[in-house]
């Protein structure tokens, strides 16, 4: 479906070239010749993107964004000033009002495709349903790799490899890096006096970790161990703030996972002070299930990890035993040599609710 674009420009000759220019490239054109058309024809159809002069009569470039501010639907569509005037003041402006970019004039045509290219494509990531975990920013990064122009990418960095039971850090180290898991699995873990651990999380393939730490600017405040044989990325703490500070839109899918975790964390805390040990030894294995499991899979046998369940849930290794026991004679799971299958997710995830 071909991409619609609103161009506003009081100027005929610029207005139809520019959108001569869209058309054959592919795009779905509009033409407004001041601001108030502009908004008028954004009321009969919202556009996919905005091409906006800033010097018009009666509403200029910056009324019209502002006005757009009252219409819900064009909440992240790319807004892109076209001004004659390059000073840095100007410029400015648009983008403390919210502008995504400008285009000087005169501007060749690889420059307009160029831009809208861009930002299109930038727009089309931030409006994407991430998954709403720590893998969800490997999907965000890839494709925006070429854009960012920061080599921080996992391909490029230092590799350490991780032995089943090895430590990747531990609790009082200062980090350094930006973590992300090539291969393996990696738990991440408190551990009292006596040497009891809850497990945090677990985090698999793809996943990107230990950034929690980096943005508070504090030590690790858990301990990170290899669950089986890891490959991990190095990403030095210097090249995740470039990446921070070079798009603000990145910096906040780290800062709301940020967010999410300490949610996480506060409702697994409820669920340990409130859910029986039966709903949090199902909860448990689903949580590894879904570690384990990858797209197409169904009844995916992983490693029970009994010990794992037992950090996870907050229970003790006979309360989980006796709960698979439990689970298996109901025909919600199968275990076999230390593996665990299971046989009716729905229900299991009836009984965790």
């Amino acid at each position: 479906m071909k991409k619609a674009i609103l161009i506003i420009e009081d100027n005929a000759d610029v207005r139809d070239n520019t959108a001569e220019i869209l058309e054959l490239a592919g795009y779905q054109t509009t033409t407004a010749s001041n601001g108030k058309e502009g908004l008028e024809s954004v009321k009969k159809k919202i556009p996919d993107l905005v091409l906006c002069d800033i010097m018009m009569p009666d509403l200029d470039g910056y009324g019209v964004l502002r006005a757009f501010d009252n219409i819900p639907e064009m909440a992240g569509k790319p807004f892109i000033f076209m001004t004659a005037k390059s000073e840095t003041s100007d410029i400015r402006r648009g983008m403390d009002l919210g502008a995504d970019d400008y285009l000087t004039k005169p501007f060749t045509g690889n420059d307009l495709i160029k831009i809208i290219g861009a930002r299109l494509k930038k727009a089309e990531l931030m409006q994407k349903t991430f998954e709403n975990s720590i893998h969800g920013i490997n999907e965000f990064m890839h494709p925006a790799k070429d854009e960012i122009g920061i080599s921080i990418f996992p391909e490029s960095k230092t590799r350490k490899k991780l032995r089943k039971k090895d430590m990747l850090f531990m609790e009082g180290d200062t980090p350094s890096h930006l973590y992300y898991l090539v291969e393996g699995k990696i738990k991440i873990f408190k551990s009292n006096e006596t040497g009891k651990e809850l497990i945090v999380d677990i985090y698999k393939e793809g996943d990107f970790f230990g950034f929690e730490e980096l943005i508070e600017g504090c030590k690790h405040k858990e301990f990170a161990m290899a669950i089986e044989n890891s490959e991990v990325a190095l990403i030095p703490k210097e090249d995740f703030f470039k990446l921070l500070y070079s798009d603000h839109d990145i910096a906040l899918i780290f800062i709301n996972l940020l967010v999410k975790s300490y949610s996480d964390t506060k409702e697994k805390l409820i669920h340990l002070a409130y859910n029986s040990a039966r709903k949090r030894v199902a909860e448990a294995i689903i949580f590894v299930y879904e570690k384990y499991q990858k797209e197409g899979e169904s009844k995916l046998m992983f490693n029970l990890m009994r010990e794992n369940i037992s950090s996870l849930s907050g229970t003790s290794p006979e309360s989980v035993s006796r709960n698979i026991s439990d689970f298996r004679d109901q025909g919600l799971i199968e275990t076999y040599n230390g593996s665990l299958r299971i046989l009716d997710l729905e229900k299991l995830k009836k009984m965790k609710n």
